[in-house]
């Protein structure tokens, strides 16, 4: 039953109780003072002496009623034209102290005069002004009305049409209880068809104060009747219900009894706002009820909420006693409650709750309502059990309630419920509900779903409630306004126990107090406050800052916002603007140790204070992060997050002090050891407040180990060492706290390096600025190593000089005025790095004295020779990181391509992404002539990869060839064009699985020790021999004469192919007027090694004999810068042996003529022809042989290069044709010779493969 009908119910039983004791007495004196009134002007004379009618009057009217009447005012009556009578201050009875019991202040009536001729009288207007009427319960339960003579009233000869009463009061007195009642402002509109009734009223009174309307109907008793029949209504202003009663009326032993059945309703009005809302119906409310002076009772009553068809029904009985012992009973019962059945509410219509309700504010609501329901001053008590209260998504579950009146409160007995969240709730204790609400007693809540009753409370559930499993409290409570008190406290959230007392104090005018001693295995802040949020809403946070704080807290385990913090102990004050830590300690903040000590005190606008604190951390790491996690995002801190590896065993030791010379500043003094660094900071902050602060800070880190303190300054190196003994100083000072003067140094006994400019310090543009760099070093090899950038080739010590200006702003870092003296090398220009890129990204335009192009392919591909071997390395190919974005223009005085000459004047556009080297728009001047093109060095992932295209305008050839007698081997101009790829795993197998193709032109081309006019030098020296002519004869005199003046080739071109790392050349003629030029040639790129042969043809002119060419093959082999050149002289040799012969033979001939010398001759060309069918023999065989590696070489080239298969097959196929038509020509031309030569004699020699040696001194037969 709700506190608004338990407060109706009490009023109306004083109502009622009042009304049924005096109903009948007013009844009573109002027919009595009628009947006297209306018989006295009736019979009087229209002149009369009014003094002695006043007596009459009051004599009969006391008779009438039975008490006492007195008129202490005037008397107007008149007869025509209707009798009328009017009556001022009349009063009737007395109690003890005199004061009447009832008393008119004006008393008039109009009549009708025809039915007084049949002994009836008709009042159609009665108008009675300002009654009070005083009403006493005696102390034995009977009214003071019912005592003395009884009333004789001819009540059935009187009709009265209408009567108004106006200005009531009645005064109702219980001697039993000592209460008084009071009903004011009494107006009635009343008739009645005879006194005896029926009797129907209807008016509006205040009782108590409490206005409201009524209406009453009698009916008309029957003859020696013990009672009548009386409908009464009762309709309060201020509620939304109405109450109608139907029952007897009577009297046993002067004592009204008023029973019957009541039913209650809601107001029309409240009624038609229901409907308007919704559908259902409002509440309804029956039941049996019993009223005398001593008690009321509902035997039994049933409540109906809900639809008409399927009501919600609670039924009990109610008992209250008013005797000399009062008290009260109220028991009630009632099914499963389903509040959406009986109407939506608006927003909260679909959960039952408003959201936006803390539970401290529900619970406000809660004792508001209790204020508002009276607490009976009886003794009593109060029963309610309900198994489920449905709301909404909401069910409240198991509702017991056994309460007692306790003054201006309740006892409550027991209190138990089930909320959501699987959420039992008891309580036991005094409620006072006086002038402020206060509860003292014991309180068990315990949640096995704290998410379900956090989303029931505050419509949504902090991520700190939904991780518990269970959460809840017991404690003795003492709860005021102004104190909260929990003593013997014990809270679990989960696994957490907490112990303690807590409470909270808020005298009036005085500050809030909060004291706390809680300990426990796990203090979860973020739970706390998530539980606070739900119970005090939006002000358990801002609220806090009010209060006056002692706390003492210990915890195995301490978590607040999100940081878990491990044997925690600390004792603090907040009080009057003044924090005191006494003592923090913890043992375990993510990884680190902390103890802490201090005091502060004043406003945010000005205060003062000092602390100490130690921190202690082997690995840093999670502490920084953790910081990051809750300060505003910063590139500093991010940093310092990465590099936290390079400050383990931390040991430091922080003096802060709060408030300058204005009271509004901070300073820290840090000194310690961070990873064997030294560590001297100060820093200080002109005002805490300010965003716009002015900063000082001054920080030196001393380490004798370089490579960590590059770490701490917030490089990445690697774990080797530079210099020894280095010191990192840093100097910031800025007047705004954006803008900074800052000085950088780091300084060892081989390298100094500074940087001094204004830089930013605001995180959105952190560092940006203007800077002056300065770097001198003995030696920068180490530092680069360290900072994996290694150069090729290192390890012999590299002195560095540079000078840099520094730009910095939010998108790039500019390198400008770049000077660096390096090695011997110079380099100028500018270099530009992009800050916001995913990956590091730079841009660069830059001058250098000297590059090599080796240097730049063991960046990609690491070490290009193996130190053990002086190949090229067979080692399996770096994997490199990649990520990076390198573009520049570069301009350099000589770069090195390897074993040929310098490239002078060489510019390009350089681009690097980590995996591959670019180099695009090549221009320079190589070997004389203009070189172009472009080339792209690649690793992806330990895979190599390079292709090039090249072209050389212009070229001298003198510069790309060996030298010879020290002089180069060849002069003239070249042209070359070329496109080469290679793949590999190791450098050794990208040169060995290089493929491609290119054309060299040569033009006005000498070539030095190359004399193509031997002959006319040989032939002499060669006839003045004795003897064979052998090939080891002939060299010498060959190669003196070869090697005597240069010989100039007419313009050629030597097409050339790439395959598996092998240049090859093949078929290249050269035609003169001395001889004709026939080579070919392979460069193994990997072996850098080369083989070529020259076969020259020399033109015999007036010399040329049948069946001999003379010539040479010149063979080169060797490294290409120095190849080592081989001569075979057999084609020339046998020439000059047949010419000899010849020679000799036409002597022979001349000098004889017989027979036998010409057989001797016969056989002696035999012999020859012999020699040089095998020579011509051994030349068919290694013909064939170079065949067949031709032909392999072009299935090769075919398998390859498919592109270049056809071409080349057609080159190929057209000199094999030429070939084989000149050996086939030759082959003729030899047939024919030898056949006029052939004879049995040289046959059968053959034949026996035995050639007699040659006799002239004998002559041979003549057949």
């Amino acid at each position: 039953m709700s506190a608004k009908r338990r407060h109706v119910r009490e009023s109306l039983r004083g109502a009622q109780r009042s009304k049924d004791a005096v109903v009948g007495r007013i009844l009573v004196f109002l027919g009595g003072l009628l009947v006297v009134v209306l018989f006295s002007a009736l019979l009087a004379p229209l002149f009369v002496d009014w003094t002695d009618f006043r007596k009459d009057f009051e004599a009969q009217a006391s008779r009438i009623i039975g008490k006492k009447v007195v008129v202490h005012g005037a008397v107007d009556a008149r007869l025509l034209p209707f009798p009328s009578v009017t009556l001022h201050d009349v009063r009737v009875g007395q109690e003890a102290d005199g004061t009447p019991l009832v008393r008119v202040e004006r008393f008039s009536m109009d009549a009708e005069l025809a039915p007084f001729l049949s002994g009836e009288a008709l009042i159609f207007d009665m108008r009675i002004e300002e009654p009070v009427a005083r009403v006493r319960l005696l102390k034995d339960g009977t009214l003071d009305w019912m005592r003395g003579s009884r009333a004789d009233i001819p009540a059935r000869s009187v009709v009265l049409e209408n009567v108004h009463v106006t200005g009531g009061r009645v005064e109702f007195i219980d001697d039993q209880s000592g209460r008084t009642r009071l009903i004011s402002d009494l107006s009635a509109e009343m008739s009645a068809k005879s006194l005896a009734g029926p009797w129907r009223i209807e008016g509006n009174a205040a009782l108590d104060g409490e206005k409201g309307a009524f209406s009453l109907v009698s009916g008309q008793p029957e003859p020696g009747a013990a009672g009548m029949r009386l409908k009464s209504k009762i309709m309060p202003q201020t509620r939304p219900f109405e109450i109608e009663l139907d029952g007897e009326l009577k009297l046993v032993d002067s004592r009204p009894i008023y029973q019957g059945a009541f039913s209650m309703s809601a107001t029309s009005k409240a009624a038609a706002v229901k409907r308007d809302k919704a559908d259902t119906p409002p509440p309804r409310l029956t039941g049996s009820f019993e009223l005398t002076n001593e008690s009321m009772r509902v035997p039994a009553y049933r409540m109906e909420v809900g639809a008409l068809d399927d009501p919600y029904v609670i039924t009990g009985e109610a008992t209250l006693d008013t005797g000399k012992q009062a008290q009260f009973l109220l028991t009630a019962e009632g099914q499963q409650i389903d509040v959406n059945r009986f109407g939506n509410q608006g927003e909260r219509g679909k959960t039952g709750r408003n959201a936006s309700i803390s539970a401290k504010e529900r619970l406000g609501l809660f004792m508001e309502t209790l204020a508002a329901v009276p607490v009976p001053q009886v003794p009593g008590k109060a029963n309610l059990r309900l198994p489920a209260i449905v709301i909404g998504d909401t069910t409240i579950r198991d509702v017991k309630l056994d309460v007692r009146p306790a003054g201006d409160g309740w006892a409550v007995d027991n209190a138990v419920a089930t909320l959501p969240g699987r959420t039992q709730i008891e309580a036991k204790g005094m409620l006072s509900l006086g002038s402020e609400a206060a509860f003292s007693g014991e309180m068990l809540v315990a949640s096995n779903q704290p998410s379900g009753l956090a989303s029931w409370l505050s419509g949504n559930v902090d991520p700190a409630i939904r991780k518990l499993k269970s959460v809840g409290f017991s404690a003795l409570v003492s709860l005021t306004p102004e104190l909260q008190r929990f003593e013997r406290l014990e809270f679990i959230a989960g696994q957490d126990i907490l112990h303690g007392r807590l409470e909270r104090q808020a005298l009036d005018k005085q500050a809030p107090s909060i004291s706390m001693d809680l300990n426990g295995n796990t203090i979860d802040f973020d739970v706390l406050r998530a539980i606070a949020g739900i119970v005090a809403g939006q002000e358990a946070d801002s609220g806090l800052l009010d209060h006056r704080i002692a706390a003492q807290l210990k915890a195995s385990k301490f978590i607040a916002f999100g940081v878990e913090a491990e044997n925690v102990d600390t004792v603090f004050t907040v009080a009057d603007g003044a924090l005191s830590l006494e003592r923090l300690t913890v043992g375990n903040l993510a990884g680190a140790a902390l103890t802490a000590i201090g005091r502060a005190e004043g406003t945010l606008a000005k205060y003062t204070g000092t602390g100490r604190m130690t921190f202690q951390a082997f690995d840093p790491g999670p502490f920084l992060t953790m910081l990051r996690q809750h300060l505003p995002p910063h590139p500093a801190i991010d940093r310092l997050v990465r590099n936290a590896a390079w400050f383990a065993n931390s040991d430091l030791k922080l003096t802060l002090a709060l408030g300058g010379d204005d009271g509004s500043g901070l300073s820290v003094k840090m000194a310690g050891v961070t990873n064997g660094s030294r560590v001297n900071l100060d820093f200080r902050l002109a005002d805490l407040m300010s965003k716009t602060s002015a900063i000082g800070f001054d920080a030196t880190l001393e380490n004798p180990v370089t490579s960590i303190l590059f770490g701490q300054a917030g490089f990445e190196p690697l774990p080797l060492e530079a210099d020894s003994n280095g010191v990192l100083a840093v100097r910031v000072k800025s007047d705004d706290g954006t803008s900074a003067d800052t000085t950088v140094t780091f300084n060892t006994q081989q390298t100094a390096f500074s940087a001094g400019g204004k830089v930013d310090l605001s995180a959105a543009n952190f560092l940006a600025g203007q800077m002056k760099l300065t770097l001198e070093s003995a030696d920068i090899e180490p530092y680069l190593i360290m900072n994996a950038l290694p150069l090729p080739q290192i390890g012999t010590g590299l002195p560095l000089k540079a000078t840099a200006d520094l730009a910095i702003d939010a998108a790039k870092v500019d390198f400008q005025n770049l000077a660096i003296s390096a090695g011997g090398n110079t380099i100028n220009g500018g270099v530009s790095v992009t800050r916001d890129a995913p990956s590091f990204t730079a841009s660069a335009d830059l001058k250098l004295a000297t590059a090599d192009l080796g240097t730049l392919a063991e960046l990609v591909y690491g070490p290009l020779v193996d130190a053990a071997t002086s190949r090229y390395a067979a080692t399996p190919l770096p994997k490199l990181v990649g990520g990076l974005s390198i573009a520049a223009k570069v301009a350099v005085q000589s770069v090195s391509p390897g074993p040929f000459g310098p490239i002078r004047d060489f510019t390009a556009n350089l681009g690097f992404n980590g995996e591959q080297v670019t180099l695009d728009d090549i221009q320079g001047n190589w070997s004389g002539g203009k070189l172009s093109g472009r080339l792209s060095l690649g690793n992806a992932n330990g895979n190599g990869f390079l292709q090039t295209q090249l072209a050389v305008a212009d070229g001298d050839t003198a510069a790309i060839v060996w030298q010879y007698a020290g002089s180069p081997v060849a002069s003239g101009k070249f042209r070359l064009e070329m496109s080469a790829e290679a793949t590999g795993k190791s450098v050794a197998d990208l040169f060995g699985s290089a493929s491609g193709s290119g054309e060299l032109g040569f033009n006005g081309t000498r070539i030095n020790g190359l004399n193509l006019a031997v002959l006319p030098m040989l032939i002499p020296a060669v006839d003045a021999m004795q003897g064979e002519l052998t090939q080891e004869r002939i060299l010498p005199p060959a190669i003196a004469a070869l090697d005597q003046g240069e010989t100039e080739l007419p313009p050629f071109v030597v097409p050339f192919n790439l395959t598996s790392g092998i240049v090859r050349a093949q078929n290249v003629a050269v035609a003169t007027d001395q001889a004709q030029l026939s080579a070919d040639a392979a460069i193994d790129l990997a072996g850098e090694s080369l083989q070529a042969g020259v076969a020259v043809a020399f033109n015999p002119g007036a010399e040329a004999l049948s069946g001999a060419e003379p010539g040479i093959t010149l063979n080169y082999a060797g490294p290409i810068a120095a190849p080592q050149r081989t001569i075979d002289a057999a084609d020339l040799s046998g020439f000059l042996s047949l010419r000899a012969f010849e020679r000799e033979r036409r002597r022979v001939e001349r000098l004889q003529s017989n027979v036998l010398e010409k057989q001797r001759l016969r056989r002696e060309v035999a012999l020859y022809k012999y020699r040089a069918d095998e020579r011509q023999a051994a030349r068919e065989r290694a013909a064939a042989e170079e065949q067949m590696r031709r032909a392999e070489e072009i299935r090769l080239r075919q398998l390859a290069r498919e592109a270049e298969r056809l071409r080349r097959e057609a080159l190929a196929k057209a000199a094999q044709e030429k070939a084989e038509a000149e050996r086939r020509l030759q082959e003729q031309q030899k047939l024919q010779q030898q056949a006029p030569a052939a004879t049995p004699d040289a046959g059968s020699g053959g034949a026996n493969g035995n050639t007699p040696p040659l006799n002239f001194d004998v002559l041979p037969k003549i057949q």
